[in-house]
């Protein structure tokens, strides 16, 4: 199955965003994945809007 994490550009993870905490991590294993590649790049537009965040899209197979 084919999904999508978002990659920070130091190279981690994103895992989740909660109550304005913000969760990376360095293992693929923990990164949220998505199914939806429109819904990452949702979520990696409003990570760059509410945490200056910068993360690229990228592809997951399981």
């Amino acid at each position: 199955m084919t999904g999508y994490v978002l990659l920070t550009e130091d190279q981690n993870y994103f895992v989740e965003y909660l109550i304005g905490e913000l969760v990376l991590s360095n293992s693929i294993s923990e990164a949220m994945k998505f199914n939806d590649e429109n819904i990452a790049l949702r979520f990696k537009q409003m990570l760059h809007n509410s945490c200056k965040l910068i993360t690229s899209v990228n592809t997951y197979i399981d």
